[in-house]
């Protein structure tokens, strides 16, 4: 089985274009990356910003999608209330840099136990920040609060999908992925003990157990 995780316009080693960015810009840039590869077709694994990135995907390219995962995510647009924290957070990043937000991102994202028995895992998640160009971030958390609202689209979903979220997880809580899970027709739910936003760095035995049994699993 061949993996790619790729890196998102603007971070990491990927080119950063002129913004502004929209997720539709993100889904566009997936779709280049399979085509350069001579990819037909892919399973499709989005967590949090990824998972919107992934739903929009499957909305514009559905053929391109095998199955789908979506990880600690939702599918609703910002709320008001949502769009204003962004802001703040967007403000505070251009007046001050991106330290005290890579410190207030990183506590908010894992569980109270991931803090307590593994502080190397939240010195990991600053450190990836820290590692991105503030103007870079900006523009995500714009794109981020500028999304559409997916939730008609979830009905209309027919590739086997999984939803996966941390038991502990603050910004998606369980209830809100479970929603998605309900509304697409078969969806799998499962929920990963222990974990908060990064269900996936928190608990990796466990997560990497339900991926597999899911995408091995003949549909």
């Amino acid at each position: 089985m061949k993996i790619l995780a790729p890196d998102l316009r603007g971070h990491g080693k990927a080119p950063t274009p002129k913004g502004p960015w929209m997720i539709a810009d993100f889904a566009a840039d997936l779709k280049e990356l399979m085509d350069a590869n001579k990819i037909e077709r892919a399973n499709i694994c989005g967590l949090s910003m990824g998972g919107y990135i992934a739903l929009q995907f499957t909305e514009q390219f559905p053929n391109c999608v095998g199955k789908l995962i979506l990880c600690d995510t939702r599918a609703d647009a910002d709320s008001n209330e949502a769009k204003d924290k962004r802001h703040a957070a967007l403000q505070k990043i251009r007046k001050d840099g991106l330290s005290q937000f890579a410190k207030d991102f990183s506590q908010s994202v894992l569980s109270e136990s991931t803090i307590k028995t593994n502080p190397n895992l939240q010195s990991s998640v600053e450190k990836m920040i820290l590692g991105n160009n503030p103007e870079s971030v900006m523009m995500t958390l714009g794109a981020l609060a500028s999304r559409r609202d997916s939730i008609p689209f979830l009905e209309a979903i027919d590739r086997p999908t999984l939803v996966i979220v941390g038991s502990d997880d603050r910004v998606t809580p369980p209830e809100v992925n479970e929603s998605i899970a309900k509304k697409v027709k078969g969806a799998q739910f499962r929920i990963i003990d222990k974990a908060g936003h990064l269900s996936n760095l928190e608990q990796p035995a466990s997560f990497n157990a339900c991926l597999e049994s899911f995408l091995l699993k003949d549909v």
